[in-house]
């Protein structure tokens, strides 16, 4: 969630932030200049690869063409490949010579299917695809063994976190447009592979990686020079094993639902599931459901995402504290459904007129005849409140489910995390 940070607060960031701009010039934004561009145009012609990119559908392998940056062994590694378009280079290990859209092109042709990139927007948190082996060759070297990922970066957390680098990668197919289009093959930071969880890279590791947290996690683990050509290889052994549920949670089969998908969840396959409630379902059963899942998820299955028009099913486990407007950090939206059926909108302005650290809260709630009439309550708000994009929803125990999801309807794309809270 995005917090309000105070007057002073913000002089000092303000004065921070640019003291590490003047320190940090030598890291800025660059664009890569191909470094051996004879032997890149020799690799072409050998392997009759005018792309950059190799397809062996025999084998199922796709062999493409990278420049090592030259990043240092000090330097965080956000990325471990970009495209040729990238501008970050100075916090990638390699650049590839072929376009993402080729590589990801040549992966879909040796029968890997497109997977599910990640969108925290659609509470999308986990890598959905099938599993890729990520080899490396240095290019002219005689008799090179080939070499892991895992001989090529440094994970300095393997021993506390495990070694993540040692398992395969998940394809997820990279985030694309609407006519399905790879959005890294032409947008900044164009990723073929990214280190952290990032919906447009086609690449990614078999797990929960959030930018922040990760960042300085992952740095060369041995010098490799700029403009070090290396052929990267990647194989698919043929073998699908993501599966993906949406079941319908009812008044009463919630049982048979988790019993039906522990048994889904066989060894070597991955199971992602995106539960939606039916109208007999009320919010006090929806939160035990909830609980549930929550239980389980990252354990016997993965929770990825929900059904249009339904809740994440997060959104029916809130922090009890945030209850608490002067504890919160900033003001979410609330909706309410009262128990005889009144609706109500609230806008809880922040006013930071005054002399002190906090703000004034100023709450203003209107009625609202219909669930349509949301996003003109919204629109409103003005200048503080077109920055909010959280809604808190607060009902009775025994609401159904089905009374509230119009409120998704309403206000998406505009809001984009809801929590449900009884009241």
């Amino acid at each position: 969630m995005n917090s309000h940070i105070s007057k002073t607060f913000c002089i000092l960031a303000i004065g921070l932030l640019a003291s590490a701009a003047v320190a940090d010039t030598a890291r800025a934004p660059m664009d890569w200049s191909p470094v051996r561009t004879n032997d890149i145009a020799r690799w072409k012609a050998e392997r009759k690869a005018p792309d950059g990119v190799l397809v062996d559908r025999a084998s199922r392998t796709v062999t493409f063409l990278m420049e090592a940056t030259g990043i240092s062994l000090s330097e965080p590694t956000e990325f471990f490949a970009i495209g040729p378009l990238s501008d970050r280079s100075y916090e990638s290990f390699g650049v590839t010579v072929a376009s993402p859209a080729a590589i990801a092109a040549a992966v879909e042709s040796i029968g890997v299917p497109q997977g599910v990139a990640i969108d925290p927007f659609l509470a999308r948190m986990w890598p959905q695809g099938e599993r890729l082996v990520l080899t490396a060759t240095p290019y002219g070297a005689t008799n090179a063994a080939p070499l892991a990922l895992s001989d090529i970066l440094d994970d300095k957390l393997a021993k506390e976190e495990g070694a993540i680098l040692a398992q395969p990668l998940v394809y997820t197919g990279g985030a694309r447009d609407a006519a399905n289009r790879l959005l890294a093959a032409t947008n900044i930071p164009c990723a073929v592979f990214a280190l952290y969880g990032h919906g447009p890279s086609m690449l990614q590791l078999d797990g929960r990686f959030d930018q922040s947290s990760t960042y300085g996690r992952f740095a060369a683990k041995k010098a490799f020079p700029a403009g070090t050509l290396l052929e990267m290889r990647l194989a698919w052994d043929g073998t699908t094993r993501v599966k993906a549920r949406t079941p319908t949670i009812t008044a009463d089969n919630a049982g048979d639902v988790l019993r039906s998908l522990k048994a889904d969840a066989t060894p070597g396959s991955d199971l992602f599931v995106s539960p939606s409630f039916d109208a007999s379902v009320t919010l006090a059963h929806a939160i035990e459901v909830a609980k549930a899942f929550e239980a389980l998820d990252g354990v016997a299955l993965k929770m990825n995402g929900a059904p249009d028009g339904q809740f994440f099913y997060k959104a029916f486990l809130p922090d009890p504290a945030w209850r608490d407007r002067k504890g919160r950090l900033f003001q979410p939206f609330e909706i309410r459904l009262a128990a005889d059926g009144a609706r109500s909108f609230t806008f809880v302005e922040e006013d930071w007129s005054g002399d002190g650290l906090d703000p004034v809260l100023k709450p203003k709630t209107r009625p609202v005849a219909d669930w349509s009439e949301l996003p003109t309550c919204l629109a409103q708000t003005g200048e503080q409140g077109a920055k909010v994009t959280v809604a808190f929803v607060y009902a009775q125990p025994e609401t159904p489910v089905a009374n509230l999801t119009p409120i998704i309807k309403a206000l998406t794309p505009r809001i984009t995390t809801f929590y449900v809270f009884t009241e």
